[in-house]
């Protein structure tokens, strides 16, 4: 699905899913005009606007004002991500929302730590954020996830916990680096993720329970 108005519909039907959730729908997660950190993928992905945009509005209608929330786009720093900053300054100029672009060298905050004590460093727009949202990829296969956890670490991540990934990857293979990433949520608790796979089937929950099922998914208990 890459039509507009069908992952816009289909991102509106897996909010209104939320009612169903323990935690409520949006204005149950989202209680005060929170500061809105909403973490993305700069891939060329025509979901991305309409999808954004979608959830941008549905923040404005249970109290959280479009100049309370931002974009911060990540990446991972293979060729298949698009300059960063153009895509920052795009998503600024289609949907009114202050939108940054990572910068793995720029500044950063020490947000938690791996299982092994290794800090885990995160971009520094999302020190001050109150809420916290992920927005995009999210499927998994044998073996592998795409997109979901992801979005975090190695997304918005440092140079050094790049590495760091990078090094429990060569250690213990991709089970280790999913360890890794989830523990950076845990760090930086995920409010909301709306994740789609390939067919453009959305789903959207707690980033804790849906990065989990993810993992489980490619076969990482």
């Amino acid at each position: 699905m890459s039509d507009p108005q069908g992952i816009a519909r289909a991102v509106r039907e897996a909010l209104a899913a939320l009612v169903a959730a323990p935690e409520g729908g949006l204005e149950a997660r989202f209680t005060a005009p929170l500061v809105t950190a909403i973490v993305a993928e700069a891939v060329e992905d025509a979901r991305l606007v309409p999808a954004l945009a979608e959830v941008s509005g549905a923040l404005e209608r249970v109290g959280v004002p479009r100049g309370r929330q931002f974009v911060l786009l990540g990446h991972d720093g293979t060729a298949s991500h698009v300059d960063v900053r153009a895509r920052a300054a795009q998503l600024h100029r289609e949907l009114a929302l202050v939108a940054f672009a990572h910068e793995p060298d720029g500044a950063t905050f020490t947000a938690g730590r791996a299982g092994d004590g290794t800090p885990i460093e995160l971009d520094d727009e999302l020190r001050e954020a109150e809420g916290v949202l992920c927005i995009g990829r999210g499927f998994a296969a044998a073996g592998r996830v795409v997109g979901g956890p992801w979005l975090l670490v190695p997304g918005v991540a440092s140079a050094r916990t790049r590495l760091a990934l990078a090094g429990a990857r060569a250690r213990g293979g991709e089970r280790a680096a999913m360890e890794f990433a989830l523990a950076a949520e845990a760090a930086v608790p995920v409010d909301l993720a709306v994740c789609w796979d390939e067919q453009g089937r959305v789903v959207a929950g707690r980033g804790r329970e849906r990065f989990a099922a993810l993992a489980r998914a490619a076969g990482f208990p």
